[in-house]
Order: structure tokens, then C-alpha cells, then sequence
């Protein structure tokens, strides 16, 4: 049996692959390759998958400077909403406060006049009762 192993190697290496069924040297139904052919399926494996690795790598740097942009966009956008918010806030306090100023002018505080007046006007009915009930009793 090691004879024919030996054999067969030799053999092997003639070819990229042997077909060998049960009951040959081999105990099982299947291919043999020879080392050359299996550097030859890994070489060009390996360059599939470096090949897929840089095409990936180069996809997600593109993801990435993309969605970087993007941010910063918003960024730029989000600041110069927040200016123009502070602005307007800025100019409606300012409107606020004119609008307060010119109704605290117009609304003086009239309360002594009415007192005034309510008394005046207490006063000058208590004297009017007076000299029509006199007026009243004189005659």
C-alpha cells in the first residue's frame, strides 16, 4: 500500500487534480490536488478578498468624507438658524419694551385725580343737599 501511495503522488503531481473513487488509494469518493494548484486557488482567493477589502474600505471612506460633509453642513446650518433666532428674539424684546414704554406714558398713574374728583364731587353733593333742604324749609 505505501508503494502504491507513492506511486500515486507521483502521479498527482503530473496533474492540477486526480479523480479517485472508493476502493482506490484513497479510502474515499473525491479529488486530490497537488499543492500547486491548491497555492494557485488560495493566491488568487486572497487577491479576490484584498480586492473586495480595498473596494470596501474605499466605500466606507467614501460613506464616511460624505456623512462628514453632511454633518458639517448641518452644523453650519443649525448656527446660522440659532443667529437668526437670537436675532429675532433680540428684536421682539426690543419691540416689547418700546410698546411697554409708550403705554406706561399714555396710562399716567390717575388715581389722585379721581380721588380729587370723588371727593369734589362728595363735597359739592353734601352742600347741594344742604341749601336745597334750607331752601326747602325757608319757604
Amino acid at each position: 500500500m505505501v508503494i502504491s501511495i507513492l506511486l500515486l503522488c507521483n502521479f498527482a503531481y503530473a496533474q492540477d487534480f486526480k479523480n479517485i473513487t472508493q476502493g482506490d488509494v484513497a479510502p474515499f469518493t473525491g479529488t486530490i490536488l497537488t499543492p500547486q494548484s491548491i497555492a494557485k486557488i488560495i493566491t488568487i482567493e486572497d487577491a479576490k478578498l484584498k480586492t473586495c477589502n480595498e473596494q470596501w474600505q474605499h466605500e466606507v471612506n467614501t460613506i464616511t468624507i460624505n456623512k462628514d460633509t453632511e454633518i458639517d453642513k448641518l452644523k453650519h446650518d443649525l448656527k446660522i438658524i440659532e443667529e437668526t433666532k437670537n436675532k429675532i428674539i433680540d428684536e421682539k424684546e426690543k419691540e416689547i419694551s418700546r410698546t411697554y414704554d409708550l403705554v406706561k406714558k399714555q396710562n399716567r398713574n390717575l388715581t389722585p385725580l379721581w380721588l380729587g374728583l370723588g371727593f369734589s364731587a362728595g363735597v359739592i353733593t353734601s352742600f347741594a343737599t344742604i341749601y336745597g333742604y334750607e331752601t326747602i324749609i325757608n319757604d
